[in-house]
């Protein structure tokens, strides 16, 4: 039969339980600005009733767990979209500074160079026999040779912080995916008597989301508390254990693996799979075609001019240096480079001597601006323009999906702050309901005792 001694005992429960209640529920206001920071809800539940002759009664109530408002699907929604984001971000920077070094349009620009170059030309051929238009060509062929080095010498300088970058972020991943191994070990020591430790698993889930702007995660909860994440089909944690990521080069071709795994990925989201792609695809394709037309612009320049004679009576006299044929390398030859009477204007006499008005040479040189060239397909202004035209696509539709993925990733943010985010105002109503609760508990305590008051003076 239920005693003064049981009412007090359940009394107390209930004052233990909605303190308890009201605690969690201030964690969660002094959180309310805590970035990554779950909302916890207390479940209260009753406690084990007592069996008597005349009955069944309660014996109180307490706090069975601290819930963590958490939806897995908003997560995985919400890390999907950042990684693409990131990917195109980062892509879409690289390609605008690569379209900055072309500088078109612009008087700076390699195809204004190009077309000064073969107007240079032009003016030769009006007026073969000036040593001052001889030497226009030559600065123009030294400005145009300098300003591809210099183009290719910044490509080169963007591949090595991008693999700067590359190196950074796969040992951030690593020293992530160690953190969320060890906080899934402390996760499951908290959790082995049945309480959930929320803010171990908010500090686990802000590491998880920062993994997933750098590769594609994939995460897998486990029944004991812990989780998996994978990435790429590739398991990087699995429990209290994690794998570690490595870059490799195979070739020209840059990738990333697991150690101890003979499997390189090239192909890959998140910021690292941006900057795979703009070192195995990007920042080569742009070098590619600056160097063919270094080659294009070496060989068929070269070949036209030994052909003519120059006023030093030589013939067979190359251009351009014919070993270096990349426009990381590309410059005068020697002879060019020592004086200007080494450019020909046009062919030599029937015994090879110099003609002074002869311009045949400077004419089908200059021709080559409109002329398709038969190692580029196209004439070396559309070449350029091309190539100008293939970078500006690649940032236009980079920055269309960075506006895209960063739109749709801020919207499934919203949607999970609105679950997960602590609302101040549904907070101090909760507040009011467990502090009403207490103040009731508190009364049957003191009603309780008057009870024990009067059965002692009887």
């Amino acid at each position: 039969m239920p005693s003064i001694g049981s009412i007090l005992s359940v009394a107390t429960t209930a004052l233990r339980s909605q303190q308890e209640a009201i605690t969690v529920t201030a964690h969660n206001i002094a959180n309310a600005a805590t970035e990554g920071y779950s909302r916890q809800r207390p479940v209260l539940s009753s406690m084990p009733p007592l069996r008597t002759p005349t009955g069944v009664f309660g014996t109180g109530v307490k706090l069975a767990d601290i819930q963590r408002v958490r939806d897995a699907y908003l997560d995985t929604s919400y890390r999907n979209e950042l990684g693409e984001f990131k990917e195109q971000e980062y892509r879409s920077g690289v390609l605008g500074q690569v379209e900055t070094l072309l500088a078109e349009p612009g008087e700076g620009g390699l195809g204004k160079a190009l077309d000064q170059f073969f107007s240079a030309w032009s003016s030769l051929a009006a007026n073969p026999t000036s040593a001052t238009a001889r030497g226009v060509v030559r600065d123009q062929a030294d400005f145009l040779a300098g300003r591809m080095r210099d183009t290719s010498n910044a490509l080169d300088n963007l591949r090595q912080d991008t693999e700067s970058r590359l190196l950074t972020s796969v040992q951030r991943v690593n020293e992530l995916a160690q953190g969320i191994a060890r906080i899934n070990r402390e996760v499951t020591a908290s959790e082995s008597s049945g309480e959930t430790a929320g803010d171990l698993r908010d500090t686990r889930d802000r590491a998880i989301d920062e993994l997933s702007t750098l590769i594609p995660v994939q995460v897998t909860q486990r029944a004991n508390g812990s989780v998996g994440v994978m990435f790429s089909g590739f398991s990087l944690v699995d429990g209290a254990h994690s794998s570690t990521l490595e870059v490799r080069l195979s070739g020209s071709t840059v990738g990333v693996g697991l150690a101890g795994h003979p499997s390189m990925i090239t192909d890959m989201g998140g910021g690292i799979g941006g900057m795979l792609r703009v070192l195995n695809t990007d920042l080569p394709e742009v070098t590619a075609k600056l160097d063919e037309l270094a080659e294009a612009l070496v060989t068929e320049v070269n070949a036209l001019h030994r052909t003519g004679t120059n006023p030093a009576g030589l013939t067979g006299v190359d251009f351009f240096d014919p070993a270096a044929t990349t426009a990381s390398s590309i410059g005068l030859s020697a002879a060019v480079a020592a004086g200007v009477d080494a450019i020909s204007a046009g062919t030599g006499g029937p015994a090879g001597e110099y003609r002074a008005g002869a311009n045949g040479v400077a004419n089908s040189l200059a021709s080559l601006r409109d002329t398709a060239s038969g190692l580029l397909g196209s004439s070396y202004g559309e070449h350029f323009r091309r190539l100008v035209s293939d970078v500006g696509f690649g940032v236009r539709s980079s920055l269309d999906l960075v506006e895209v993925h960063e739109t749709l990733a801020g919207q499934a943010d919203v949607r999970r702050s609105s679950l997960s985010g602590v609302s101040t105002d549904e907070e101090l109503v909760r507040l009011i309901e467990f502090q009403t609760a207490y103040a009731a508990a508190a009364r049957v305590v003191t009603t309780a005792n008057e009870m024990l008051e009067t059965l002692v003076r009887m």
